[in-house]
C-alpha cells in the first residue's frame, strides 16, 4: 500500500484573512471587476469606427462573505462600523491581485440573518476603487489673488 501524499497547492501559501479596516470576515466568493474607458467615434459616409483609449476604468469589488461563530455578532458590528465609516478604506481579500491590499470605497453593503442560519450571517459587499483625486496640484484661484496679481502687473509696467 502506498502513502497518500500532500499535494502542495501554491495557493494555499497566499491565502490570508479577509478584512475591511481591520474588520475581519470569511469570504465566499470575491469578484473583480476592471477594464479601459472607451469613446467609439462613429463617422457619417466611413465604414471604419475609431475607438478611443480614455484610460482605465475604476477597479470594482463584490464580495460575498459570511460571520459564523459564537463571536460572530460582536464581528458583524465591527464590520458595519468598518462599513459606514467615512472616506476610503483598505480592503484585504483572501488571495488580491499582486498580493496587494487596495484603498476602496464602499459603495454598498447588506447583511442577511436568518432563523435557520443562527451563528452566522451573509455579507454582501460592493466596493470601488479609491484611487487619488484628480487635480490635486491645481491651485485655486480666488478675486483676491487675480486683483494681486493684476496690480503687480500694474505696478510692473508704470515702474513704481
Amino acid at each position: 500500500m502506498t502513502a497518500i501524499r500532500d499535494i502542495h497547492n501554491p495557493w494555499r501559501d497566499r491565502y490570508q484573512t479577509a478584512t475591511f479596516r481591520g474588520a475581519m470576515f470569511h469570504v465566499e466568493t470575491d469578484h473583480r471587476q476592471g477594464g479601459r474607458r472607451t469613446v467609439v467615434h462613429e463617422y457619417p459616409k466611413r465604414n471604419l469606427p475609431y475607438a478611443e483609449d480614455m484610460g482605465r476604468s475604476a477597479i470594482r469589488f463584490t464580495v460575498q462573505g459570511y460571520l459564523i461563530g459564537p463571536d460572530y455578532l460582536y464581528r458583524k458590528d465591527a464590520l458595519i462600523t468598518a462599513l459606514e465609516q467615512d472616506g476610503p478604506g483598505t480592503l484585504r481579500l483572501p488571495l488580491p491581485y499582486q498580493g496587494q491590499d487596495m484603498e476602496v470605497m464602499v459603495v454598498q453593503y447588506s447583511i442577511t440573518e436568518s432563523r435557520e442560519r443562527g451563528g452566522m450571517c451573509g455579507v454582501e459587499m460592493d466596493f470601488v476603487e479609491y484611487g487619488k483625486p484628480g487635480f490635486s496640484d491645481v491651485s485655486i484661484v480666488t478675486q483676491a489673488a487675480v486683483t494681486n496679481a493684476a496690480a503687480a502687473l500694474e505696478r510692473m509696467v508704470l515702474g513704481t
